[in-house]
């Protein structure tokens, strides 16, 4: 008898330590596994922003870009339509300008060619730098519509310093640039936009069109 109950008290000895055990056991598994959900989240949370500061620096590139894209399209179209005796800059290679005067053609009336009023395409430093066009500039019935802003206040890797820095030929040209040859107009136009990061985006493009003989 006595060796069952000795027996019965190691047996619920036996449970009681094995219970202590499971339950230490079991604290220890949940302060480890608290420690790494909180790395796992911890990781996440750093590879979530990180893709979300991608993805926002990404946008502001290819909005930049679709902006300049448009405007330069924009002035070419309407220098396509202008004639080469009416247009004309105050500045000519290795200089350039940034407005660019001109009339375009309207059809024909009466067996005879109709031109526009006076127009002009500026760059201008107001509010922002920014593209504009004109009709009639500087008289009293003037119209001007903004094409577009923040452009930059001088070509991609240009300086004012008397030098072809970008190497593109022309000498200090400013962001938006008109460059004459015979018949044909070299147009760049370069935009620096502020991105949501606080960080600069700044996208050039040019073409070459020709107007009208």
């Amino acid at each position: 008898m006595r060796d069952l109950r000795a027996s019965a008290r190691c047996a619920r000895a036996g449970l009681a330590t094995a219970r202590r055990a499971c339950a230490g056991f079991t604290l220890v598994e949940l302060m480890v596994s608290v420690s790494l959900l909180t790395l796992v989240g911890a990781n996440i949370y750093m590879v979530l922003a990180d893709s979300s500061k991608v993805y926002r620096s990404q946008s502001a590139n290819n909005e930049t870009e679709v902006k300049v894209r448009r405007t330069l399209d924009r002035i070419a179209l309407a220098i396509m339509g202008a004639s080469r005796e009416t247009l004309y800059t105050t500045s000519v290679a290795p200089a350039s300008a940034s407005v660019l005067n001109f009339e375009s053609n309207k059809g024909m009336v009466n067996g005879e060619e109709v031109w526009s009023d006076p127009q002009q395409i500026a760059l201008r430093n107001e509010d922002t730098r920014q593209v504009a066009w004109y009709e009639n500039p500087g008289a009293v019935e003037e119209r001007k519509i903004v094409w577009a802003k923040y452009i930059s206040e001088f070509s991609k890797g240009e300086i004012p310093n008397g030098l072809d820095d970008n190497g593109n030929g022309l000498v200090d040209e400013q962001g938006l640039s008109f460059d004459l040859n015979g018949n044909s107009v070299t147009i760049r136009l370069t935009m620096q936009r502020p991105a949501p990061d606080g960080t600069l985006v700044t996208k050039e493009l040019f073409t070459t069109v020709t107007c009208r003989n």
